[in-house]
Formats: structure tokens, sequence, C-alpha cells
């Protein structure tokens, strides 16, 4: 298999999680966290792009650098302080409420891409303002075999004009079942996803929460249950795995196509899983790919 360069754009940052078992506060986190943790399973060529504060842990960038991703492109602001983010979960993890923002080092980042870094095969926009994805698809010296999106709500409902642009120079887009609906007024995925075809993508995912995802190509589907874990403890990062999973199988894929993106959604689906049966990244540190791939082998 030939192995392709990654660039990943996305946020880190330390969390507050609170769940109704348990509680953490001031932990790693942030998207690009989880999706390095989901990538150093592939042992390809990964880099980062991103921005920490001053209270940014040496530790936390050896544990980032550990997993085998070049962290050179990440900015250390001195005068301010990393992005914050807590949240809630009710009982059965039927709701998840914001309880702080503080965006700090995120509030002003505008991400600045290397010559070295600025013609990766592949380019992951982790959940972020798209004024920033905008920016670090504008720096590529050469179009990626893919580019690969994820967004949400937010993003949807403040900044729709930026977000549909950012839509429309992507190859793959990953969204929940309740923003397809909000993009697209449909319902029912196939009309979405038709919908989402026609904004850019060749290659539309949509997640189904326990109801696992589904990838859509024109006129080719593929449906995937989610793995039933025996308890959930933590759902934080289980999307930003679920990408970052899908990123690593494909820069280890010959090409990007329908069928080695139905693999790589086995695989995304399976680091998910493994994500929410512990609190934060706990119980990323550690996966194999023998773990990863007994569980894919059960979703069959």
């Amino acid at each position: 298999m030939s192995k392709k360069s990654v660039l990943v754009v996305a946020s880190l940052a330390y969390d507050g999680i609170e769940t109704p078992e348990n509680k953490v506060d001031n932990v790693l986190g942030g998207a690009g966290t989880y999706i390095c943790l989901s990538l150093k399973n592939f042992k390809s060529k990964y880099s980062i792009v991103s921005v920490v504060g001053k209270d940014f842990k040496i530790e936390d960038l050896n544990l980032l650098e550990n997993c085998g991703v070049d962290i050179s492109g990440i900015k250390i602001e001195k005068n301010n302080n990393t992005f914050y983010w807590s949240c809630l979960y009710t009982d059965n993890f039927n709701e998840r409420i914001t309880t702080k923002t503080e965006l700090n080092v995120m509030e002003s980042f505008n991400p600045i891409i290397s010559k070295s870094k600025s013609s990766p095969d592949i380019l992951l926009l982790g959940n972020l303002h798209p004024e920033i994805q905008l920016s670090a698809i504008n720096q590529l010296n050469k179009k990626p075999t893919a580019i690969i999106l994820d967004t949400m709500n937010y993003w949807i409902e403040n900044f729709w004009s930026t977000v549909k642009e950012v839509i429309s120079k992507v190859d793959i887009i990953s969204i929940n079942d309740e923003e397809s609906e909000m993009i697209t007024g449909h319902e029912n995925l196939k009309k979405a996803a038709e919908v989402l075809h026609s904004m850019g993508p060749k290659y539309v995912i949509i997640k189904k929460g326990k109801n696992g995802a589904e990838l859509f190509n024109f006129e080719k589907t593929y449906a995937i249950n989610a793995y039933e874990v025996d308890k959930v403890i933590d759902p934080t990062g289980a999307g930003d795995c679920f990408i970052g999973g899908i990123t690593g199988y494909l820069s280890q894929s010959s090409e990007v196509s329908f069928e080695s993106i139905k693999s790589a959604i086995d695989y995304g689906t399976s680091l998910a899983s493994f994500n929410v049966e512990n609190m934060a990244t706990k119980n990323l540190l550690n996966l194999s790919m023998s773990d990863i791939e007994k569980r894919i082998n059960k979703l069959k």
C-alpha cells in the first residue's frame, strides 16, 4: 500500500466533561487531539496545524509527537491560554449541554501552512470555524487527492455562506443526520445526500449516532451499524475518532474510491466505539490495530 501524507487542521483544547457517573476537568481534548490519537494506528505521514496557549503542557505536546505526528505546525501563543470547553451530559446521554466555551487563542487563529506542508495528499479539516477551513484550503500548493470536511450545526446556523463555500471545495463531507437536514431541508438521507452532492462533495457520510452511518456516492450507498458497546462512559470526541479513522485508512489505501471509503468507515466506526468506553482520550492511548480490527470483524 502506498502511504499518503495527511495534513490535519483542527483545534487542540482543554476540556471539562461531566457525565452522569464521572467528572474530569482540564483534560487534553479538541478535535485535533482525538484525530491524532486515531491516526497513530495507521503509521503514515501526519502533520497538524493548530494553536495552543501558554498553559499548554509540554507533556501534552510530547504525547502528540509520540503519536508520530509532526507538531511543528502548532503555534504557541505566549500571551493567551489554550481553547477551553466544558460540557454536561444528561442521564442516558440524551443531551449534551455546553457549560463553558473560552475561545482564548482560537479567537484570532489564522492557520499558517508552511511550504513543506502545503502539498498534502489528504487534507482533513476538523470541526472549526469555516473561515479557518477556507484559509487552509486556499494556502495549498496543489489540489490534494482528497479534502475531507467535518463541520457542525453551530457553524451551519451562524456562518452558512462560508460553510457553503467550504463544502463546494471538498471531496468528502462527514455530518450527522440533523445537520444534513439543516443544510438540505430533507429528512430522507438519500435526498439529503443528492443535494449535498450537487453542492460539491463526491462522497457524503451521514452519521446516525447509535444507528451507525451511511455513505453516499451518487447512486451507490453503504450503511454500517454502530458497534454496540456494553456501556457508554463518555461520547466526547467520538465523531473526531470516526473521521480520524477514515482518514488514517485512506492514507494507506492505494486510491480514494467508494470501496476504500467503505472500508475506512469500518475503521472509523471501530475507533469511535473504543473512544466512548472511557473518559476523554483514555481508551485511545494504548489501542492497537489488532484491537481495532477485531472489533471490525464483529461488525460484519
